[in-house]
């Protein structure tokens, strides 16, 4: 029988590297975008994963009682070899995003799980906002995806829904 206190840990030790992970991709690509509104965007991802790995930190000394010494060597392991060594081509863009909204994805399943194996109603919670967190960098990503595919005609551009004209 697993003992939960064990799996909690191993599920928050595991999300702090994928949000390093996720830090090192969004920094990187912050400094390949040319166009400042779309850098400020990434970089903030880049600022929320540490954020994120922040919040992990804590709860770990939380549920254990000391701070996190032994990080798994990977963690989801989405944005390996993400770039390669060739300059960033039009068509990467696209590559880049789903890439970014499958670790985001992914990411809010892991933290799922540990809200759903969590005892402490207050880890729950943490699992809880990480994963509305994931949830909401998915969802920027995928409106970022369809802005630069063109398809911004679902939304008037003064602010007020198509249907109110």
């Amino acid at each position: 029988m697993s003992d939960p206190k064990h799996e909690i840990a191993e599920i928050i030790k595991f999300g702090i590297k994928t949000e390093i992970e996720g830090q090192n991709f969004y920094s990187t690509l912050a400094q390949k975008i040319l166009r400042p509104d779309a850098r400020k965007k990434v970089e903030q991802l880049a600022n929320d994963e540490m954020n994120h790995e922040r919040r992990l930190r804590t709860l770990y000394a939380k549920c254990v009682g000391n701070e996190v010494t032994d990080l798994p060597s990977q963690g989801l392991g989405v944005f390996k070899d993400a770039f390669g060594d060739k300059p960033l081509a039009e068509k990467d863009k696209f590559r880049l995003i789903e890439l970014a909204m499958e670790a985001e994805r992914l990411s809010a399943k892991h933290y799922k799980s540990g809200e759903d194996k969590a005892a402490d109603k207050d880890i729950r919670e943490v699992f809880a906002e990480l994963v509305a967190e994931e949830d909401s960098h998915y969802e920027l990503l995928a409106a970022e995806r369809e802005s630069l595919r063109g398809h911004t005609d679902w939304f008037s551009y003064d602010g007020s829904a198509m249907m109110e004209e």
